[in-house]
């Protein structure tokens, strides 16, 4: 049955990934609202469903407990990264009528919503045990790590030296981690 497939549920994504790739990059097509959904969608659901129990696939059968603490921990801190996206426009492309955003989590990264991408399916993964969404997570970085090379283009088109300066400050999905000592 397709739907019981993890590969089904990961090409649907990888799917959604390359097309909201095409529609961050378009100047027309990145201005439609309903577009822009209907691709989030079809990129994150699957990746949604492809941890849960429906789906066949082998899990993880040793430290039960531990994996649900560790799944909801990066769950809860990649939820985190996604509060920034009530203050953009989310689901179109960059806008020059729209401030850049350079303070609060975008101070610590430049696409905090993309590092929830990276790490909630993560979580998920962990917590229903799921090989295949645990090991599937390189391959979410590097849609993510794709479509913000895409989206930082558009962004420069948009705010041109604004962001060659912030893109210069902050780092684009991970932290930096400075000493505090001498």
């Amino acid at each position: 049955m397709l739907v019981a497939d993890p590969w089904f549920w990961a090409f649907l994504a990888a799917l959604g990934w390359g097309l909201c790739t095409g529609l961050v990059g378009s100047r027309t097509l990145g201005r439609d609202l309903h577009l822009g959904i209907a691709l989030v969608l079809l990129a994150e659901v699957p990746r949604a469903l492809l941890p849960l129990p429906f789906v066949f696939q082998p899990r993880i059968e040793a430290g039960r407990p531990v994996l649900i603490a560790v799944g909801v921990a990066v769950l809860a801190v990649s939820v985190f990264f996604a509060t920034p996206v009530i203050r953009i426009a989310p689901f179109t492309a960059p806008a020059r009528h729209e401030p850049l955003r350079t303070d609060g989590l975008y101070s610590v990264v430049r696409h905090p919503l993309m590092v929830c991408d990276v790490f909630w399916p993560l979580g998920l993964s962990l917590i229903f045990r799921s090989i295949i969404g645990i090991a599937l997570t390189p391959a979410w970085l590097l849609a993510v790590w794709t479509l913000t090379q895409v989206e930082e283009e558009s962004l420069v088109r948009e705010y041109g030296d604004s962001y060659r300066d912030f893109q210069a400050r902050v780092p684009r999905l991970f932290p930096r981690l400075h000493s505090t000592g001498p």
